[in-house]
């Protein structure tokens, strides 16, 4: 917008005012005069304030001082101490498992800023609004900052050294009245791995195998059934490996609102062309991402993926030179598809025709490398564990594990589930997968110089 003045607004003024530059002219009379009423002209003489001070700032800031000399701040480089102490700590964020690295700016033991990591190859210098809100975590004003005991109904502070010890001495009660197994300690996938360890360790010393966190329920049937496909239950690509990929197939997983970082390297690929589809019974921001969003029935996911395999193997699209020299049993999974799933069958159950089914295997077969991602809504199911073989099933039967751009990339709820899982508190072993079987025991004797 640009305001059309008349010359009288300048020679009615003083001829120092009227040798000014008109625009301080009109901002002084603005900035100046009081008026009674807001006419027209008033109106557009005030709202020329705004653009007066982004045309002529360097002008303005001489005449008016409305723009003056910054004085920059001390700065610090990261890591560094300085006179004010202030240190810079690179941590991983805890919302989700995509592990965002970020800067913690601490002030004489208080984190009072953070950055997200530009180097960083999984968030690039970015951060959602949860990460953003991280500091909160080790700073929020509701947090605890000391032992609190409820006594006669009201909670009083307790000296570190007094708490210990009567958590210590219940401890050692409740096992000398009813035997160490009555204690159960539950872990986390937010603990690092030498928490987790520690945690581990513990709860050997103390006696018991009763321990358990998050991932055995999250995550479960996904370690299960991958390790039961191949070998090893785990995300089998990077994050940031997502950009080389040709074609994204996401069924259950809502990663724009769970996993929003890992959106970054998604778009990255989208750029680079690669085709997105999104099974899911709603539409979600992830879906309004992607090139083909399809709606199944929940829990039908089997369904819709040997639907998808019968195309495949209908049309010769698998990957027969990799099958033969990496795969065992997959011809007993085509007999089975092929006799089972057929495109009719498929619609009866999940709802999606087989034309759609088709066009999804076509675009698996003629993209690749491909992806396969999925979080909570496979691995959630009571049939968890066979819809996630399915999901390998498929990536094998394409070609696609083992491949930059490939595999099946299993997006956790934490950021540490597999290394708390690795080394961490599973009942059902040591740390490193050991077993609790008596070689397990002798080794870890050993390991921690103990007698078994």
């Amino acid at each position: 917008m640009l305001l059309k003045r008349s010359s009288s607004d300048v020679q009615s003024k003083e001829p120092s005012q009227a040798q000014s530059s008109p625009w301080i002219v009109q901002l002084k009379r603005g900035l100046t005069h009081a008026l009674p009423t807001v006419d027209r002209r008033a109106f557009l003489r005030r709202t020329g304030l705004g653009l007066g001070l982004g045309v002529g700032a360097g002008l303005i800031g001489s005449q008016l001082r409305l723009v003056q000399k910054a004085d920059a701040a001390d700065t610090l480089a990261p890591g560094a101490s300085g006179s004010k102490g202030v240190v810079t700590r690179r941590t991983i964020c805890t919302h989700c498992s995509v592990g965002c690295a970020c800067d913690a700016m601490v002030e004489n033991g208080v984190w009072v800023r953070q950055n997200p990591v530009f180097e960083s190859p999984i968030n690039l210098g970015a951060h959602c609004a949860k990460g953003a809100a991280l500091r909160d975590h080790g700073r929020g004003d509701h947090r605890l900052r000391y032992p609190m005991k409820l006594v006669d109904g009201k909670y009083q502070r307790l000296s570190w050294d007094q708490a210990l010890q009567e958590i210590t001495d219940r401890l050692a009660d409740i096992r000398k009245e009813s035997g160490p197994d009555a204690l159960f300690v539950v872990g986390s996938s937010k603990h690092n791995n030498e928490q987790a360890y520690l945690l581990r360790k513990w709860v050997s010393f103390w006696g018991s195998n009763n321990c358990d966190h998050q991932a055995r329920i999250c995550h479960s049937t996904t370690v299960a059934g991958v390790a039961n496909t191949w070998g090893y239950g785990a995300m089998t690509n990077s994050y940031n490996d997502m950009a080389n990929a040709k074609v994204a197939l996401y069924i259950g997983s809502n990663a724009a609102e769970a996993h929003p970082v890992s959106m970054l390297h998604l778009l990255h690929a989208k750029e680079n062309g690669c085709k997105v589809i999104v099974v899911d019974p709603r539409f979600t921001r992830t879906a309004a991402k992607a090139d083909k969003h399809i709606r199944i029935r929940s829990g039908t996911d089997i369904a819709f993926l040997f639907g998808v395999l019968h195309h495949i193997f209908q049309n010769g699209w698998e990957d027969q030179a990799y099958l033969d020299a990496r795969v065992w049993g997959m011809d007993q999974v085509k007999q089975d598809v092929m006799a089972k799933w057929t495109p009719d069958k498929v619609e009866e159950v999940c709802g999606v025709d087989g034309d759609t089914t088709l066009m999804v295997a076509r675009w698996l077969h003629e993209n690749k490398p491909g992806t396969v991602v999925w979080c909570m809504g496979q691995t959630q199911h009571t049939i968890g564990h066979a819809i996630v073989r399915a999901s390998c099933i498929l990536q094998l039967a394409l070609g696609n594990v083992g491949k930059s751009g490939g595999g099946t990339n299993i997006f956790r709820g934490h950021d540490n589930v597999q290394g708390a899982t690795d080394v961490g508190p599973n009942p059902d072993s040591l740390p490193g997968y050991y077993g609790v079987i008596e070689g397990a025991w002798k080794h870890y004797a050993g390991v921690w110089g103990v007698d078994y």
